[in-house]
């Protein structure tokens, strides 16, 4: 069962007096949302301690949209949060941009999305985007705990 950090956070959230508006689900997932005025896409993830890191996609059509913030949830195995990410828009699709998409179901079925890790360095956080070789994006001052992230979403 996959666990959906992004309703996990915005509970928290809401609970801290924080503004939240729900304004897209995707297959019962939070998508786009609205916290505390800013237009955010919201993904969850679950950590994979062996390869530290996270993976997950993001369909194009994401690309042409407009917003403030990119919220990405994360958690381990054992349903703990363990990091909440609040890139900039920009950033974050920008970085997209540089991939390129591919088809994530098996043929004959099509569906295509831009897939990508926020890999854990040791020393940082890096976002990248496949193929292999594509830029990468430093997100370590994005990365925060949840008490943070609701501070600086504040």
């Amino acid at each position: 069962m996959r666990i959906k950090w992004t309703d996990k956070f915005l509970k928290v959230a809401e609970s801290n007096g924080l503004n939240c508006q729900i304004l897209h689900l995707e297959n019962g997932w939070i998508e786009t949302l609205i916290v505390n005025g800013k237009r955010c896409y919201a993904k969850s993830i679950t950590y994979n301690l062996n390869k530290k890191e996270y993976y997950t996609g993001v369909d194009p059509k994401k690309l042409h949209q407009k917003g403030d913030l990119v919220i990405i949830c994360g958690g381990d195995s054992n349903g703990h949060f363990r990091d909440i990410f609040l890139i900039p828009w920009k950033y974050f699709f920008n970085t997209l941009r540089v991939g390129e998409p591919q088809n994530t179901y098996r043929l004959p079925k099509v569906y295509m999305q831009y897939r990508f890790y926020l890999r854990d360095r040791n020393i940082k956080w890096v976002m990248s985007v496949q193929p292999a070789g594509s830029r990468e994006l430093d997100i370590t001052q994005w990365r925060y705990s949840v008490d943070g992230a609701l501070v600086a979403l504040k």
